[in-house]
């Protein structure tokens, strides 16, 4: 990574971080009943009857009405279990939660392993940023690209962001895997599948 790629990042990650600290509380609950309605039509738009998703932390979009919608609506949910050397696992959200790594919950079941991803219909990950064309920007430690680079079989990727975090264009490194779309509380973008770019 370059030393310029690496100063862009952190000042998008510095702007992202503090837009998302200064909304109030009745806008976050407006974006988080917005967004749960662009989830749940992504989802239908796919027919998808499992994906993978994850329980926000800090000023992260919050898709827990999204999450209680999917499990009313019989849709399985994987969330991550983060391990040491920034890897990522799954298991099966059950609504039985504990603190993981990083202060993030997981799911208390059984660990179904990286892979698993490969297996759901449709990927939902939380990002920073993305821009148009399907760079997606990470907090910086690498769980979603190493957990993405190495599935067998990768269903579409769709990045998890507010409306102002997307970008017209951001820095790239060869290690970032570029997402098929994004959700925002407004709108579900699709990007060209980057399996066929």
């Amino acid at each position: 990574m370059s030393q310029q790629v690496r100063s862009e990042k952190i000042a998008v990650r510095a702007e992202v971080r503090a837009r998302r600290a200064s909304a109030s509380p009745r806008e976050r609950e407006r974006r988080r009943d917005a967004l749960a309605g662009q989830l749940v039509d992504l989802v239908s738009d796919f027919g998808a009857r499992s994906v993978t998703a994850y329980v926000p932390l800090g000023s992260e979009p919050d898709i827990g009405a999204f999450l209680e919608w999917a499990s009313h609506a019989g849709v399985r949910v994987l969330l991550p279990v983060a391990l040491p050397g920034h890897r990522i696992e799954w298991a099966i959200d059950t609504g039985a939660r504990i603190e993981g790594r990083h202060g993030i919950l997981e799911p208390e079941g059984p660990r179904l392993g990286t892979e698993a991803a490969g297996d759901v219909d449709l990927l939902l990950v939380p990002a920073c940023a993305v821009d148009a064309s399907g760079t997606r920007l990470g907090w910086g430690l690498g769980y979603y690209d190493r957990m993405l680079a190495t599935l067998h079989r990768r269903p579409p990727v769709y990045a998890v962001i507010d409306d102002e975090d997307v970008y017209p264009s951001l820095p790239r490194d060869a290690h970032d895997v570029p997402v098929a779309g994004a959700v925002t509380p407004t709108r579900i973008l699709r990007f060209a599948d980057p399996r066929e770019v």
